[in-house]
């Protein structure tokens, strides 16, 4: 009986953490890459991406990227090597998903 239980409850952790991984990388599908150089500046509102005014940005690590105000809008620049993601909120449809990369 204990056998059986074990084997149940590690083929639902198992479960669990499969569909996990798979959520994460289909959020991530949706990401729009941006590679930048320790320094550089992206700026939000001139790629195109987003309708702009933006609002309410939210990044996950501000140890590799910081906001910045651009005279273009918001900026995101490279402060430390790494990956992270940020997003941004527009009046005009839903948030928009950036995976930033430092070099």
């Amino acid at each position: 009986m204990k056998a059986i239980i074990t084997v149940v409850v590690g083929s639902l952790v198992f479960i669990i953490f499969a569909s996990d991984a798979k959520a994460e990388d289909s959020r991530l599908a949706g990401a729009y890459p941006v590679e930048l150089q320790v320094g550089q500046v992206f700026r939000v509102c001139k790629s195109g991406n987003v309708v702009c005014p933006v609002f309410t940005p939210i990044c996950d690590d501000t140890k590799i990227i910081m906001l910045v105000d651009t005279p273009d809008g918001l900026g995101f620049k490279g402060i430390a090597p790494g990956t992270t993601l940020c997003s941004v909120g527009s009046s005009v449809g839903p948030r928009r998903l950036f995976r930033i990369t430092v070099h």
